[in-house]
């Protein structure tokens, strides 16, 4: 028994070494894939990373070559330098208005015009809906001039509302929200208004509860557009006190002189909100996008 059992010993080594073979060919494609996602995970929060330190770093480490990623000590003079050259607290009223009322209108016509262009037929129906697409496929530098010279004609220009005029519907909100709606039973509307409810009911209490992922997702992306939008207020607006962040912070540096500190750390200031917001909401406008694009 014993030199059977010694004889048998090399065949099963080699029969485990097989094995760890196997699984680890079976292991290679998911180690490849998560060192990729790594590598462009770190690409991606290095300028991130780098913005933060700036902000938190001496002059001399600022300026040093080669770069300090860790700066020597940490100061906060820059934000105190950047909050007393510019009224930041100005800018986030200005952008908050801007931003929370552009996402309100933009989710209330996209669910509107979601719940039609999935519940109900009428002439035209699929070409209305890809010429509503179609706008999201024309840059906006095309339309700007146009839209200037209409809100010049309209007294609308260096206003609140001149900023919020673009953002009054979003195509993208009636493309996810209808795509959504579409998963929702037939049965449950065509209940509701058996039982006498109307359809502006039905969509405020029927429907928006079921798709309320997708209305979350929606608002925070239409949120952070409207938030990190630059080029139309730099255009509409002439006035300090109706400057957004963007605008506040795209002339806040003096174009003979860049001051990195101050300039990185009215930058955190900007971005920390928004951040925060994805961070915390990152479930949501994950499951949202797929709940909504799957079917079509």
């Amino acid at each position: 028994m014993p030199l059977a059992r010694r004889r048998r010993s090399p065949i099963r080594a080699s029969v485990g070494r097989s094995k760890q073979f196997d699984r680890l060919i079976r292991l290679f494609p998911k180690t490849c894939l998560y060192i990729l996602v790594l590598a462009v995970g770190v690409i991606m929060i290095l300028p991130f990373y780098w913005m933060v330190v700036t902000s938190f770093s001496p002059v001399e480490d600022i300026t040093a070559f080669p770069p300090k990623w860790i700066p020597s000590h940490l100061t906060v003079e820059h934000f105190q330098e950047a909050l007393h050259k510019a009224p930041f607290l100005l800018y986030y009223r200005n952008s908050l208005a801007v931003a929370i009322i552009s996402v309100g209108c933009s989710v209330l016509f996209g669910l509107f015009a979601g719940y039609a262009f999935a519940t109900y037929r009428f002439p035209f129906q699929n070409f209305l809906f890809i010429l509503i697409l179609s706008t999201i496929m024309i840059p906006f530098q095309v339309t700007c001039v146009a839209l200037y010279v209409l809100l010049a004609k309209m007294k609308w220009v260096d206003t609140l509302w001149g900023i919020l005029a673009p953002n009054f519907a979003s195509a993208l909100g009636v493309f996810l929200i209808r795509q959504s709606i579409h998963a929702v039973p037939r049965a449950l509307i065509d209940a509701a208004r058996i039982d006498g409810a109307s359809e502006i009911r039905i969509v405020l209490t029927v429907v928006a509860p079921l798709i309320k992922t997708t209305l979350a997702t929606v608002s925070m992306i239409l949120f952070l557009n409207s938030w990190n939008d630059f080029l139309w207020p730099v255009i509409a607006i002439h006035s300090v006190n109706l400057r957004t962040i963007p605008v506040g912070i795209a002339l806040f540096k003096d174009p003979y002189h860049i001051e990195y500190g101050p300039l990185m750390a009215a930058t955190v200031i900007s971005t920390a909100p928004m951040l925060i917001a994805y961070f915390l909401s990152q479930k949501y406008v994950i499951k949202g996008i797929a709940l909504s694009g799957l079917k079509g």
